[in-house]
């Protein structure tokens, strides 16, 4: 089985079956045997296709009738490696397209892509979702919630910056580790704007390294820290912390408090509860750490105290994936966010239970959408006079600190009425 033929599996796996990338990847290079060069080229082609899919799509249908999608993929492939990989024998992909397709339309297509710059069509307004959908591969009705919401500016630079992968950055231990030390000892890494951050940019991976392992470094986004750094943390008083979402905001904590830390942790994530579990018993079960699975609905029976800060951070539509995980516009859908919103407004309401007064509640998802940000903190704050909004922040991914986190938080101000 060649490259082209093992890479035709996993877009379909990605396309049809809607699996995620790094499991579509796994699963077919556990059956398949491939050797690490072809891992890479496979891994580089699907990749390609998805960062230009819309794009693809429009070109397929300006110049070919054909609906099944099966049909075109070894197409996509063979533009992808035309307009941007250049890596491979181009003929031996055209030569699998078109045994499926009409030889002489291909033709046609390739004369076009090979004689222009300008593959978009010219009479799309530049400014428009469906211009900007093909240029940045987005979908054009999340650009057009964006635009609608956001204004069109910073909905442009969002898109340029998006188009570009993420700085991935880690936090680092300053009690245990200098930091212009570590950066002296490992070039691949440069310091952040942020304190006590630190940016990756090489080809080996950070868990590699000892201090990865011992948990003095862990990646954690820029604006999560910015986050818990603004919060009036009391780790005797306790921290609540309700997730639906990969986070290693435990291990920032543990980091900032050590054994004093008092910490109710309740995970709605099965693999992300399984490898906390297993990284509270490396650290030998911090004494005051207390892991939970359940939903949001379930936390009356895993709480029995409130704390004096409570950090909500439901399922979102997670739209800071569009950048760092190249097939998550095909799986977030416009249908969904009713009912996602309906989740996020219901967790919020269950974590209000759990703080003290005086305390805080803190709501985070990584998404730009104000209706599951603004509008569902204004609509709490209505029904929820015994609290008050002290701060409230989107963050975009073209600010310094590289996310589209929003996060709000409140003061309990009174005791709630019955």
């Amino acid at each position: 089985m060649n490259e082209f033929e093992v890479s035709k599996i996993i877009l379909l796996k990605l396309v049809n079956n809607e699996m995620p990338f790094t499991i579509a990847l796994k699963s077919t290079f556990k059956k398949v045997n491939v050797s690490s060069l072809e891992r890479s080229n496979i891994t580089a082609l699907v990749g390609c296709e998805l960062r230009h899919h819309y794009l693809f799509d429009n070109l397929i249908e300006r110049y070919l009738d054909v609906q099944e999608f099966e049909k075109t993929v070894y197409l996509r492939f063979a533009l992808a490696n035309q307009l941007f990989l250049k890596r491979f024998d181009g003929a031996k992909i055209l030569a699998l397209a078109e045994q499926d397709l009409d030889k002489d339309k291909i033709k046609a297509l390739f004369d076009f892509v090979k004689s222009t710059d300008q593959i978009i069509p010219n009479e799309l307004d530049k400014a428009s979702p469906e211009f900007l959908a093909l240029r940045y591969n987005t979908p054009a009705w999340v650009i057009r919630m964006w635009q609608k919401q956001y204004g069109k500016g910073a909905i442009f630079k969002t898109l340029k910056v998006n188009y570009r992968p993420s700085v991935p950055s880690l936090r680092i231990n300053e009690k245990k580790i200098n930091r212009d030390e570590f950066l002296a000892k490992h070039p691949d890494y440069s310091a952040s704007p942020i304190d006590n951050m630190i940016i990756y940019q090489g080809r080996n991976s950070p868990k590699q390294l000892e201090e990865y392992d011992t948990y003095d470094i862990f990646f954690m986004k820029m604006a999560t820290k910015y986050v818990l750094d603004n919060l009036e943390l009391d780790p005797l008083k306790g921290i609540g912390v309700f997730s639906e979402v990969p986070n290693n905001i435990y291990l920032d904590l543990l980091t900032r408090f050590g054994s004093t830390l008092k910490l109710d942790y309740v995970i709605n994530h099965s693999s992300c509860f399984i490898e906390t579990k297993r990284n509270l018993e490396k650290m030998g079960n911090p004494p005051h750490v207390f892991l939970y699975e359940s939903n949001a609905s379930g936390l009356i029976a895993c709480l029995s105290n409130k704390v004096h800060t409570f950090i909500a951070m439901p399922k979102s539509t997670t739209f800071d994936l569009l950048r760092s995980t190249p097939d998550y516009f095909l799986r977030i859908k416009q249908s969904q966010l009713d009912e996602i919103i309906a989740l996020e407004t219901a967790a919020l309401e269950e974590s209000s239970k759990f703080v003290e007064k005086g305390g805080e509640l803190v709501y985070m998802v990584p998404t730009l959408n104000r209706k599951e940000s603004n509008n569902i903190i204004a609509n709490f704050l209505v029904n929820h006079k015994e609290y008050q909004l002290e701060e409230e922040r989107q963050f975009f991914p073209f600010e310094v600190y590289d996310s589209c986190l929003y996060f709000a938080r409140m003061k309990k101000v009174e005791e709630e009425s019955d």
